[in-house]
């Protein structure tokens, strides 16, 4: 099978961001999938949407968001579309590994589980 660019940037943000999103969310299930809302399945709520966000900048060089744009991010899915286009449109860049593992470490997370 042949990946394009756009496949490869999704399968390199989708299992780093479906991670995180299951480390903070309020309730925990055993599978997050890009068809779980954040408010109504995983319980988030302003902090922890605000918290979700900051990690991401952080890995991903994101801009901020404006509210508008943050509120039609209601699925996991849609966060990874919109980390996926900002890498694509060069606005954001793939974190390393080394830095996906310095983010874990903040929750005392070894990078192996994300």
């Amino acid at each position: 099978m042949t990946h394009t660019p756009a496949a490869s940037t999704t399968e390199a943000v989708a299992p780093v961001v479906s991670g995180m999103v299951r480390l903070i969310a309020p309730r925990k299930l055993p599978e997050v999938t890009a068809e779980h809302h954040l408010i109504g399945d995983l319980g988030f709520h302003s902090l922890v949407l605000a918290e979700l966000g900051y990690n991401l900048e952080d890995l991903y060089g994101l801009r901020s968001l404006t509210p508008e744009e943050a509120m039609r991010l209601e699925r996991v899915g849609d966060v990874v579309d919109f980390v996926v286009s900002e890498v694509a449109a060069g606005r954001a860049a793939l974190p390393t590994d080394d830095e996906v593992e310095l983010l874990l470490a903040r929750y005392d997370i070894d990078g192996t589980t994300a």
